[in-house]
């Protein structure tokens, strides 16, 4: 059922006309902190009125105490300027300190809400969706949205605060030269926001390619043996470089676009220096209005003060349309709907175990898989699938679990219909153990635990035992409490096996599904396995895949399966009696 996603096929198209619902989507995320916000809003107010004041009174020293060498009087004034700009930089320090744990905060609860829907996707989602991708979007894009929050918030929520107290106090001072300071910044806005409006297509490319470079690593990494082994470095280096220059193309021509806006705001700035000094000079020596040097000083550090927050934020765009981007793919994810039970949906704490497939037929992106699947098995029957790669097997032990839609018929436990059991019960009564033994990066008790969180250390002991796995455990140096590296490559794939078949044994279900669990162990651990498999089988309903067609001579019925359909069904008697596909399959196995 589960296949590789070609990169070319599936690439998430993220809109560019809600980036303002995003904005205030993010922002909502906020509405938790509002009293830090108000501290913030608080250090600022006070950090901008001493800025003010501070500069005015520059300008004042400048005209009435340096020409007039009041030497005693200046020194009075520098002390309390310095006392005034320690307070604006200890307010400036806390303002910061605290924007940066509301960052932190909103990003922990975005990554939280992220993972949470990803843990209740249907499967279809990652049949159809790049590991790296994903995990781009839940590492990459959270922490761009954490960077632009302790960034470009700072700078937005601080700097608006700032212009319009340096605003004010321009206008205040000079609105002559204020006039002359708006007409530059109206051209520095409407220079960047079409600038802006040019550079949102590159920045969403530029964080879809790096999703698909994060896919190319991530399969390098997990397939890094496969890749030695059919000496597939050089080709996958090569794949690899091609996906690289893709990345670097689109995050150069993002970049690129975005960073004309800096040098056009410098110029703009400087021409308004230059105009506002020449002005200035042009007052004083005509003696046109009260223009002293002091006040063209005050007016150069009020619009230094006005132009650096706007300076800032125009210096962060790509960092803030980065962080846009990467907003709009994180809420994609968490907008994505979720696995959820039917409203009719009842309880079943504990099943019998009685399975019937009624009429079943099932198709993936409009191609049939199954197609009139009937079975019955009753509890503590053994039923074993078998047939050619690609025939549907795996696709009926998915159904058993509710992993994927029927296009029809029914699959039924104990009469009910199992679209309309709470699928946490349901899994509850389906015990798993698969060809490939996934086991997590925990010890090995906490592993086997995993089929029955509330399972004691005894209880985990004795199903170590049941699955033969006891005896190796115990040999370890750190025993049950040794803790499994990525992969579990410490152990054989055998001795993985026998820990999922553990893990299978604490759920105590009715019903298990055996998915090809010996075709990949040498056959010295396959009888400790088989033993295990016998243990674990008995008094449950259990469905088996095997290739190995001696493992399942004993099975109450046997469904062959080709091309979807059951083409044949009986007993392994039965069936070679038959003479059919089932008896050529077994006895090819011994020629």
């Amino acid at each position: 059922m589960r296949r590789r996603v070609p990169r070319n096929i599936h690439r998430e198209k993220v809109s560019l006309t809600n980036w303002k619902k995003t904005i205030f989507r993010v922002g909502s995320y906020l509405k938790d902190y509002r009293s830090k916000l108000m501290l913030v809003f608080t250090f600022t107010i006070v950090t901008t009125l001493t800025t003010v004041i501070g500069n005015r009174i520059n300008g004042i020293v400048i005209d009435k105490y340096i020409s007039q060498n009041k030497l005693h009087i200046l020194l009075i004034v520098c002390a309390l300027l310095a006392t005034m700009y320690v307070i604006a930089s200890i307010f400036t320090y806390f303002q910061n300190s605290v924007t940066i744990k509301v960052a932190q905060a909103v990003s922990t609860k975005i990554r939280q809400d992220v993972f949470s829907n990803l843990q209740r996707l249907p499967m279809k989602y990652f049949d159809t969706h790049n590991n790296g991708d994903v995990m781009s979007r839940l590492t990459n894009d959270v922490d761009n949205i954490n960077t632009a929050l302790m960034q470009t918030f700072v700078q937005l929520f601080t700097g608006v605060i700032s212009v319009i107290g340096m605003g004010l106090a321009m206008i205040i001072l000079s609105p002559l030269l204020t006039g002359v300071t708006l007409l530059s910044t109206v051209a520095t806005y409407l220079f960047s926001k079409a600038i802006a409006k040019l550079t949102q297509k590159a920045f969403v490319n530029q964080q879809n390619r790096l999703g698909e470079l994060n896919t190319q690593i991530e399969e390098s990494v997990s397939g890094k043996q496969l890749v030695q082994l059919f000496n597939h470095t050089d080709s996958t280096m090569s794949e690899f470089n091609k996906v690289n220059r893709q990345y670097t193309k689109a995050a150069y021509k993002a970049q690129a676009l975005s960073s004309v806006i800096g040098p056009f705001n410098n110029m703009t700035n400087n021409v308004a220096y230059v105009l506002i000094t020449a002005i200035g000079a042009v007052s004083i020596i005509g003696h046109y209005g009260n223009i002293t040097v002091g006040v063209i000083f005050t007016f150069l550090i009020y619009l230094r003060n006005f132009t650096g927050p706007i300076n800032n934020v125009l210096d962060l765009i790509n960092t803030l349309q980065l962080s846009l981007a990467s907003a709009e793919r994180v809420f994609e994810l968490i907008d994505e709907s979720q696995e959820k039970d039917n409203p009719e949906a009842i309880s079943l704490k504990k099943a019998q175990g009685h399975i019937i497939f009624d009429h079943v037929s099932f198709a993936y992106d409009k191609r049939m898989i199954l197609n009139d699947i009937n079975l019955v098995a009753d509890p503590g029957e053994v039923v074993a699938l078998v047939g050619p790669t690609g025939a549907g097997k795996t696709t009926i032990m998915n159904l058993l679990t509710n992993l994927y839609p029927l296009k029809k018929g029914h699959v039924l436990l104990d009469g009910h219909d199992m679209t309309k059991i709470r699928r946490a019960d349901l899994r509850k009564n389906v015990a798993i153990v698969q060809q490939e033994s996934f086991l997590f990066t925990m010890s090995i008790r906490e592993n086997i635990r995993l089929g029955r969180p509330d399972a004691s250390n005894s209880d985990v002991e004795r199903a170590a035992i049941e699955a033969n796995a006891d005896t190796f455990i115990r040999q370890l140096p750190d025993g049950y409490d040794t803790l499994l590296s990525e992969n579990a490559s410490q152990l054989s794939q055998g001795q993985r096996q026998l820990l999922s078949i553990a893990r299978a044994f604490i759920t105590e279900a009715p019903v298990l599904i055996l998915d090809e669990a010996t075709a990949s162990i040498d056959s010295q651990t396959e009888a400790d396995v088989q033993k295990a498999m016998a243990n674990l089988m008995k008094n449950k309903t259990s469905f088996v895949i095997a290739h190995r067609l001696s493992t399942i001579q004993k099975a109450n019925q046997i469904l062959v399966i080709k091309y979807g359909q059951v083409i044949e069904q009986g007993n392994h008697q039965s069936l070679l009696n038959k003479n059919g596909f089932y008896a050529k399959l077994y006895n090819s196995q011994f020629d």
